[in-house]
Order: structure tokens, then C-alpha cells, then sequence
């Protein structure tokens, strides 16, 4: 049990070791949307326990702009369209927490 879940967590840090290196490889715009779309997903699943932390929240998804994420990204999607590498690390963006 002990080495299935060790085996899982290097494949894991292997796979997030690939992807920083695949979003390294990306024009700056993408590399930045990335580590935005990571914090928004990040910021948008924490949870306002009290009006201190809500504000904290709040303070972050306004200064990485999340409310647009979605829009900038589309751009992205048009101006890299024949990228498919990019176009690829944009969809795993989709899910990252943190970065």
C-alpha cells in the first residue's frame, strides 16, 4: 500500500516537472495566463471563513484580474490556434491549483 502511494506521488511530480517544462517552453503571454489561471483556480476554491479571509479572497481575484480569465484565454486560443503545443498546455491549465 505504502509503495503504491509513493509510486503515485513521483508520477504525479513527475508529470507537474513535465508540464513546467512544456509551459517554460510557451510565449510569455501563455506562460503568464498559466500561472493566473492556477492562482484563479487556486483563490476561487478557497473557502471565506470570516470577513477577513473574504476580503483576502476578494483581494487576490481582483488583482489577478480573474473576473477575464476566460477572455483572455480565448484570446490566447485565436492567436495561437495553429500552436498545438500551446494549445495544449492552455487546456491543462484548466485545472492547475497554484503554480
Amino acid at each position: 500500500m505504502m509503495l503504491a502511494a509513493l509510486a503515485l506521488l513521483l508520477a504525479a511530480q513527475d508529470g507537474e516537472a513535465a508540464l513546467r517544462a512544456r509551459v517554460a517552453a510557451q510565449p510569455v503571454a501563455v506562460r503568464r495566463y498559466v500561472a493566473r489561471r492556477a492562482m484563479c483556480n487556486h483563490w476561487g476554491g478557497e473557502e471565506p471563513y470570516d470577513a477577513r479571509r473574504r476580503r483576502e479572497i476578494l483581494r487576490a481575484i481582483r488583482a489577478l484580474r480573474c473576473a477575464r480569465i476566460d477572455r483572455d484565454e480565448a484570446a490566447l486560443r485565436r492567436r495561437y490556434v495553429a500552436r498545438r503545443a500551446t494549445i495544449a498546455v492552455i487546456d491543462e491549465a484548466e485545472d492547475l491549483l497554484g503554480w
